[in-house]
């Protein structure tokens, strides 16, 4: 088993849906396979939909719990890049937004148990639900990191600035922090062709916010002083790796540990 500072080694892997294991079984995730083969005691945080901030906090929450003052053979990965884009270039969020903030408020607003208004909500959201299957929606305008540089820049620095305080964080306890910008099928160069990954005006206007926002974080990130890898080319070349514009099949968790076995 792979050492630190003499110890055996833990990873703690962080991360969105793609390091939950979204579109395989549990032992073809690539934290499982990343165990398997350094024989490394590993730790999956992954969770759905979860932004970099998210993770900080999750991380916080537990090193609290289980006391780790000594993280002195811990070494924390963190696997970014997917969800910060893809919520928080939406128009409906601001500042500090995550993905579920916009769909619990209106949850919120709208469950008033005595109001005369939930008489009607059933066939209110009957009704919403059919506009939905059939009028056609301009989904064009969702994003605006594309279009306003200053929001690209913002939705960058939030997370290359959230990697810093996790490496800070992470070290102060004596251990390890890598930051990792993961490959999404809108940018770089694997074989996308079966995924129709432009069929629409959203998904042409959500491509468009990788293409603007990841050079961003990439070059804030290699300025920053933490250990950062840019994987967003893993999957060039790779035929049929996708399942959909971010998350991958078991051939290609395969060749995204063969990757980070080399850098970490």
């Amino acid at each position: 088993p792979d050492k630190l500072n003499g110890k055996t080694l833990n990873y703690f892997f962080f991360g969105g849906s793609t390091t939950w294991g979204t579109g395989v079984d549990d032992k073809n995730t690539y934290p499982s396979i990343f165990s398997k083969l350094t024989r490394s005691h590993v730790t999956n945080f992954g969770e759905s939909g979860y932004i970099a901030r998210q993770s900080l906090a999750y991380l916080n929450n537990h090193v609290i719990n289980y006391s780790l003052l000594d993280m002195s053979n811990v070494s924390v990965v963190f696997y970014d890049g997917v969800n910060d884009v893809n919520y928080r270039c939406r128009n409906e969020f601001n500042g500090m937004g995550t993905g579920r903030e916009n769909q619990i408020q209106n949850l919120l607003k709208s469950e008033k148990r005595f109001s005369f208004m939930r008489t009607f909500n059933q066939m209110k959201d009957f009704i919403n639900l059919i506009f939905q299957k059939y009028i056609h929606k301009d989904t064009s305008n969702l994003y605006s990191c594309a279009s306003k540089k200053k929001r690209a820049l913002t939705v960058a620095k939030s997370l290359v600035d959230t990697w810093e305080i996790t490496a800070d964080f992470v070290e102060s306890r004596g251990g390890k922090f890598t930051a990792i910008l993961q490959p999404v099928a809108y940018y770089g160069n694997a074989d996308t062709s079966y995924l129709n990954l432009t069929s629409n005006d959203e998904k042409k206007s959500l491509a468009a916010q990788y293409q603007a926002v990841y050079p961003i974080i990439i070059e804030l990130a290699n300025e920053r002083n933490f250990n950062f890898i840019d994987l967003t080319g893993v999957y060039d070349g790779c035929n049929e790796c996708y399942i959909d514009f971010n998350h991958v099949g078991p051939q290609g968790h395969e060749i995204l540990v063969s990757k980070l076995i080399s850098y970490l």
